[in-house]
């Protein structure tokens, strides 16, 4: 078991690259050639990064390079991005100095981490419309994600609404639908 601090820490180079595997998709994102169209009849989109952006990367994001590296080329689905961030926790930071070897489950589940999961997700839905509109450096991501989480009101909301309670409506906050776990241990576990 993890002491606070190692924890708190191994939680947040988690929601580093969660935070950057969604920038990969805000910033490079694409149509996939010669790809059949969806159900909703559009074509499947992919993240594509051209030598530039590899460049880019391996200068300003080196560290998170391989997970951009996992994701390029590939389609842009729910599944394959929690598999591209669960592979590379547990391939460059699980027992790498970053966060000790054995204990990603433990972080993915912990309150520690799903809290910050979902200041992150607030306010990746928050700000779509305007990371939509103009690219942002991932440096400015962390920034104004960083601001942002820093609200105390932010955070409160955050904490009320993960909080257990014995209505699932309240707690889904929207009429009873089902929350959905976005990460967790069993996502780690059926990797190794």
């Amino acid at each position: 078991m993890l002491h606070d601090d190692a924890l708190l820490d191994a939680a947040e180079h988690i929601l580093e690259a969660v935070m950057f595997e969604s920038w990969l998709r805000f910033s490079f994102l694409e149509d996939m050639p010669d790809a059949p169209a969806g159900p909703d009849g559009e074509p499947p989109l992919m993240v594509r990064l051209d030598e530039a952006a590899r460049r880019h990367l391996a200068e300003k994001e080196a560290a998170l390079l391989p997970l951009a590296l996992m994701v390029d080329g590939r389609e842009a689905t729910f599944e394959l991005s929690r598999e591209a961030i669960c592979r590379y926790v547990l391939e460059e930071l699980e027992g790498k100095g970053v966060i000790p070897a054995g204990s990603a489950a433990e972080v993915l589940d912990s309150p520690a981490f799903q809290l910050r999961l979902q200041l992150f997700n607030n306010w990746l839905q928050e700000q779509e419309s305007v990371l939509e509109r103009a690219p942002h450096d991932f440096a400015d991501w962390r920034i104004k994600f960083g601001q942002w989480r820093s609200r105390p009101d932010v955070v409160e909301q955050t904490r009320a609404a993960l909080a257990p309670t014995d209505n699932p409506a309240e707690a889904a906050g929207d009429g009873g639908a089902a929350t959905v776990r976005l990460l967790g241990a069993d996502d780690v576990r059926d990797e190794e």
